[in-house]
């Protein structure tokens, strides 16, 4: 552990990670027990300091790399830069071309292409 404090950290500030640490899953719970191992914490399961509650589900979860993309976007800008029609359909192809949580699929898919 080292000695930063996590609640003041940028992890914890830009409330970039949210949705994963206020999750009640074993998931969130590994999470928080990471970060604990490398920053300051009072318990593995803290209290958010901006009050957020905790979540049954994952909240907004990604389906594949566009959503993530289009999170990162949002999140940067501040939710400046708003999505036009192109960034939509991009955020589609990408969610389609790279999914999250299919990874034996594509595995499979990527080794019959090679034959």
């Amino acid at each position: 552990m080292s000695g930063l404090n996590f609640y003041t950290s940028i992890h914890c500030t830009s409330q970039a990670h949210c949705s994963t640490c206020r999750w009640q899953s074993d998931e969130g719970h590994k999470w928080r027990k990471n970060i604990a191992e490398h920053y300051k914490v009072l318990s593995i399961d803290w209290e958010c300091p901006e009050n957020k509650p905790w979540e049954k589900e994952l909240k907004h979860k990604s389906k594949g790399l566009g959503d993530t993309v289009a999170k990162v976007i949002h999140k940067v800008s501040r939710g400046r830069i708003k999505p036009c029609g192109g960034c939509k359909k991009r955020q589609k192809k990408l969610n389609k071309l790279l999914p999250y949580g299919k990874i034996g699929k594509r595995g499979k898919i990527a080794k019959q292409q090679k034959q």
